[in-house]
């Protein structure tokens, strides 16, 4: 307490000496002002700097090394999981907690994810973090984490309509806001093809699968953004192809439509058959352009494009866009057989997740986090903002 009086009165004394050489009435108001609040709160402020002072040694000093986390992917064969993989050991080495990171060997494979996540469990692991193929698959899993009080993450498309306080929080892009931002370029780059075209014209969307609600939702949000768009301009749209997206497209369609929204969804994740779809819908006159919603659909339109040079950025060609990034895709961006793609933040997006995972097995109350998306070209593909957000 001397040394807080002690500290008043020098601060009283420093600003005597100010007044003395300030000329103006309102410089002494202000300085007045500010010393009484100087005054007033100076017991507070120190209290408070004490308190935080306190939270950050206990942050620091925090011994988390005790805790283990099991993560649970939609796979690993993508260079997309092995970088949301290196964003999360990055952050695990960081704090100092155990971590044990798998994933199916397809997509496809939900009966693998399944054992995996129920391996998960049986370690009994301080938190879960999981990405499911299939919410109906794992209910029953969800359930028993909830009553051995392990608390569960979802991240990329998490667990979608989980029981409710089954999954605490999510992080995740914002896929259906991504898949829309996809369809406003392909739109740009099409409107003047779309207006000289007498007859119908139709934009392919090539999706890995109707079951992840992810690669649902980028293809959902670009369907519904591009037929706004389009509406907007005064023409008709309808939507064929796969029921999945029929069914969950909110846009208004027509029955005398000029643009055709055509979804293809392969039996199986596959390349050769995602490849196929591609090949059929260059089949149809009226193509006009593509969208892959997954690093997985997006390497199929490439993969066709060898062996279809209609594919490309020309005025004459098919207008093509992707989502993620990957060695092939962004090789494909920088010589135009893309228009460009959608980048996430897999690597934040890992290192977020541990930080999700440790506060929720501290008891702290968590929230869903969006971890962003952008849009590269060959123009903006090697700007520091895009480029730390592709990998390879």
């Amino acid at each position: 307490m001397k040394k807080k009086i002690l500290a008043a009165l020098l601060s009283v004394a420093m600003v005597a000496t100010l007044l003395a050489g300030c000329g103006g009435s309102g410089d002494t108001t202000t300085d007045t002002t500010a010393t009484t609040e100087t005054e007033e709160t100076t017991e507070t402020e120190d209290a408070a700097a004490e308190d935080t002072a306190e939270t950050e040694d206990t942050a620091e000093t925090a011994d988390l090394s005790g805790m283990s986390f099991e993560i649970v992917s939609k796979g690993l064969q993508h260079q997309y999981w092995q970088a949301v993989l290196q964003g999360v050991n990055n952050k695990a080495e960081e704090l100092g907690v155990t971590v044990n990171f798998v994933g199916p060997d397809s997509e496809s494979n939900i009966d693998q994810q399944v054992t995996q996540l129920t391996n998960a469990l049986n370690s009994n692991p301080t938190a879960i973090g999981l990405a499911a193929l299939s919410t109906e698959s794992v209910m029953d899993l969800l359930q028993q984490a909830m009553d051995a009080g392990i608390p569960i993450i979802g991240f990329d498309s998490g667990v979608p309509n989980a029981p409710e306080g089954s999954v605490l929080a999510n992080c995740s892009t914002d896929n259906y806001a991504a898949g829309g931002i996809a369809a406003e370029h392909v739109y740009e780059a099409v409107a003047d093809r779309i207006a000289a075209a007498e007859g119908t014209v139709r934009i392919g969307v090539v999706a890995q699968d109707n079951t992840s609600e992810s690669v649902v939702n980028r293809g959902l949000g670009f369907i519904d953004k591009f037929a706004e768009l389009a509406i907007a301009d005064g023409y008709g749209v309808s939507v064929v192809g796969n029921d999945t997206y029929i069914d969950g497209a909110t846009c208004e369609v027509s029955d005398d439509a000029k643009v055709i929204i055509d979804v293809r969804v392969p039996a199986s994740v596959t390349s050769d058959l995602s490849v196929a779809d591609v090949t059929a819908l260059l089949g149809e006159s009226d193509i006009l352009a593509l969208y892959g919603s997954n690093e997985h659909s997006a390497n199929a339109i490439i993969s066709a494009a060898i062996n279809n040079p209609i594919i490309g950025t020309g005025d004459d060609q098919v207008i093509a866009a992707g989502f993620d990034s990957g060695a092939t895709q962004l090789e494909a961006v920088r010589n135009g057989v893309l228009l460009g793609s959608i980048t996430q933040a897999p690597v934040a997006m890992g290192e977020t997740l541990v930080e999700l995972l440790v506060a929720a097995a501290q008891g702290e109350t968590v929230e869903d986090v969006d971890t962003g998306c952008q849009w590269y070209t060959a123009e903006n593909i090697d700007d520091p903002e895009i480029a730390q957000n592709l990998y390879e």
